[in-house]
């Protein structure tokens, strides 16, 4: 199910792509790096949703490099945490009934054992696995999540900020059955419709 979730957002993404609609730049991109903006991107594809967040570690963290001591290593568990609980982070119109299927995590300069859920986090290490001086480090999540009555879906209620202080400004897109869409969420603003 995970590989044909996957399978799908890939489709979705390369039809976006080959109809000349750009996703928008991902704070990974060359010189697109700044702390406390993030970008959020939303692909609706009939009950299957996926959700992608590229963000400088320093926005989720307070720094951008691999942990150097145990107590960076717990912080570094704790985002994680945070972020495999996306039914805190993404409220999805609750007619909907959405359900988180899979949640993906990747970083440069963290060790996967770091970025593991509690259920998956003895298989993997912990030591760093880049370059540990890399200034400017990202974080990259994909969350899948199914829906039970997609036509219900509305919205989502993005609560990142609540979690994470360093994000000032998420830039996200939206596309979906509806078409694409784009907003600028902030701390004040939390909400995506379409």
């Amino acid at each position: 199910m995970k590989q044909l979730l996957r399978f799908m957002g890939s489709a979705v993404m390369a039809v976006i792509l080959s109809l000349g609609i750009m996703p928008l730049a991902g704070a990974h991109q060359p010189g697109a790096h700044v702390h406390g903006l993030a970008t959020l991107e939303v692909v609706i594809d009939g009950a299957a949703v996926q959700i992608n967040l590229d963000s400088p570690l320093d926005n989720l963290l307070g720094f951008e490099r691999a942990p150097r001591n145990e107590k960076e290593r717990q912080a570094v568990r704790a985002m994680a945490l945070k972020l495999h609980q996306a039914d805190t982070l993404f409220v999805f119109t609750p007619a909907a009934r959405c359900r988180l299927e899979s949640a993906e995590l990747e970083s440069a300069v963290l060790a996967p054992g770091l970025l593991a859920s509690a259920a998956d986090s003895g298989k993997g290490s912990d030591t760093a696995k880049a370059d540990a001086s890399d200034a400017h480090a990202e974080l990259a999540a994909t969350w899948h999540f199914q829906c039970a009555a997609s036509q219900a879906l509305q919205g989502i209620e993005v609560r990142l900020f609540q979690q994470f202080s360093g994000l000032k400004r998420i830039d996200a897109a939206v596309v979906g059955p509806k078409g694409q869409s784009s907003a600028k969420l902030s701390p004040k603003s939390t909400r995506l419709k379409w």
